[in-house]
């Protein structure tokens, strides 16, 4: 499967697949940088994000105790590793798949342009061959209807017994002077055809086969490095794999830490205040004086007893509980749950 053989006649299609080639490369190029952008990118705001929520500790009383908090600063931790292996696909996709790119599409169109302008230069070459021949084969035929018409006149002279002697040799003079000439032009058309004839299968036996054997290895080149660069795209991802895994697996484990029960106790050793459960307050019944019986006295007894009673019981409640009583107020403990360190 040879291109000098199979497409011999196709330097114009050959030149236009190569400029094809050229172009898909650079389009390959630009892709790639497209896609390392976006990874830098991609790094950059996660070591953005790790700063932004990692807490600046300047002391040690500012210590995490919730085992959440302290899970989510591994985690932070972790994706900071993580965002440096994402660096090093980037600086990897750069110098192995980018700049190699770069440089080879550089190299590519050199090549190129030097095959072709080789395949041209033998093209120019053949074609003057062909325009000398031609121009021969021209200069031939036109000699040979001189001669035609020179001999026909000589012949008309010659058999006209009216013509002179001078005129007829003349005539004769005339035809060996293009007879001479055209054998002349014969001679050197034969010349430039053999000439020409040998150009032409060197041209397409030697010379172009080889021309195109250049392009199709050049263009095969040109593939292989492509694929060569699809593999480093994908080595690069890969390299970094296990070292992402570990930091995927930090976190995880960083998940497995978390006890919502030790984090219930810490709550507990924060905020307990020490003091028991206030008691019931008893009751204190101020209606026992108004329901009694008639039967128990007369009207003016009755009062007399609910004032002497009144005394005895106003005296006896000085000493008392009121719900809403100044000295007796029961204090209130409200509860705040500390932050977790501005989390």
């Amino acid at each position: 499967m040879s291109w000098g053989t199979e497409l011999w006649d196709q330097f114009d299609n050959i030149e236009k697949h190569t400029q094809w080639g050229i172009d898909f490369v650079e389009r390959y190029s630009k892709f790639v940088k497209e896609r390392l952008d976006i990874e830098q990118s991609y790094a950059k705001q996660l070591r953005n994000l790790y700063k932004k929520y990692f807490p600046k500790r300047s002391n040690k009383d500012e210590e995490p105790r919730f085992t959440a908090c302290q899970a989510f600063f591994h985690v932070l931790s972790e994706l900071n590793d993580y965002a440096g292996q994402r660096e090093v696909v980037a600086e990897e996709i750069g110098h192995s798949v980018y700049g190699e790119i770069m440089r080879y599409t550089q190299d590519l169109k050199t090549e190129r342009k030097a095959h072709l302008q080789e395949g041209r230069k033998a093209q120019q070459y053949l074609d003057s061959c062909w325009k000398q021949m031609d121009n021969s084969k021209r200069k031939f035929e036109r000699e040979c209807k001189e001669t035609e018409k020179a001999q026909l006149g000589y012949e008309r002279l010659d058999s006209d017994h009216n013509a002179t002697k001078a005129d007829v040799e003349k005539a004769k003079q005339q035809l060996h002077v293009r007879t001479h000439a055209a054998d002349e032009c014969k001679n050197e058309y034969a010349a430039q055809l053999q000439n020409f004839n040998n150009e032409q299968q060197k041209h397409f036996q030697f010379i172009m086969p080889q021309v195109f054997k250049n392009l199709q290895a050049m263009d095969e080149r040109k593939t292989e490095k492509l694929a060569e660069c699809y593999r480093y795209f994908a080595e690069a991802e890969r390299r970094v794999i296990p070292i992402i895994n570990k930091c995927l697996e930090g976190m995880i484990h960083a998940a497995k830490s978390v006890d919502e029960r030790k984090d219930s106790q810490i709550v507990i050793e924060s905020f307990k205040s020490g003091f028991e459960i206030p008691g019931d307050f008893p009751f204190e019944d101020f209606s026992q004086n108004i329901y009694r019986t008639v039967s128990d006295g007369s009207l003016s007894a009755q009062r007399n007893e609910i004032k002497a009673d009144q005394k005895h019981t106003v005296g006896k409640s000085k000493g008392k509980l009121w719900l809403f009583g100044k000295k007796n107020k029961v204090k209130s403990f409200v509860f705040y749950p500390r932050q977790c360190n501005n989390i």
